[in-house]
């Protein structure tokens, strides 16, 4: 039996293999440069609190990994303009 001729259904759609790779949403955006000031501007209010190496990097490491998520969702941006 054939699926019937029509519009897909509404709702949202699965990413494809590497879809996790490609930030497509306004949100990921958004989510990266507060990652992104948030960890980088504690860590090194950490470092300078007296916190501990291991707190300072781990909280730096934070704005790292959402400055990589701002950079991934501009360049994908890019190449799909």
């Amino acid at each position: 039996m054939t699926p019937p001729a029509g519009p897909p259904p509404s709702g949202r759609r699965r990413a494809g293999p590497g879809g996790l790779l490609r930030p497509r949403s306004s949100r990921t955006f958004v989510l990266g440069l507060c990652m992104s000031v948030g960890g980088l501007g504690g860590g090194v209010r950490a470092a300078m609190d007296g916190e501990g190496i291991w707190r300072a990097l781990g909280i730096s490491g934070v704005g790292l990994l959402g400055l990589a998520l701002t950079v991934a969702w501009v360049v994908t941006y890019a190449r799909e303009r």
